[in-house]
């Protein structure tokens, strides 16, 4: 079992491993500035997928283009994390460096209000 983290929005909780073999500069970079405190979004046009700005920069790794339920990304480019609980389609190549193991429904549970409202708060913190 990897190392995991805690995905918070609104009353929803989730938690996920970190993919520390195939990604492990962004797994490393990602722990390091752990707790992150921001906010949320739902990605409008690509579906499914919860955003939130990261504090840092890394190289692309693990990239993938079909991404699935629980999968969580980082768009190296735009310092962007996404939480994909859905059905989405990816503007582009994501880097998969973590996997939502408990709480996925929610996330989905919470999403309407996600979207509703514009922005909800999220936090990422170790556990």
């Amino acid at each position: 079992m990897g190392r995991r983290f805690a995905i918070q929005v609104g009353d929803a909780l989730a938690v996920a491993e970190l993919l520390e073999n195939d990604a492990p500069n962004i797994c490393r970079a990602f722990w390091d500035n752990l707790p992150v405190n921001g906010f949320t979004m739902n990605a409008k046009f690509a579906g499914q997928e919860l955003i939130v700005m990261l504090p840092f920069f890394a190289e692309p790794e693990n990239e993938i283009l079909d991404v699935v339920a629980g999968d969580i990304g980082y768009y190296p480019g735009r310092q962007t994390a996404c939480v994909f609980y859905g059905e989405t389609v990816p503007f582009g190549k994501v880097s998969v460096y973590a996997k939502v193991v408990e709480g996925l429904d929610q996330l989905l549970r919470v999403s309407p209000e996600v979207i509703a409202k514009g922005s909800v708060p999220m936090g990422l913190r170790q556990i």
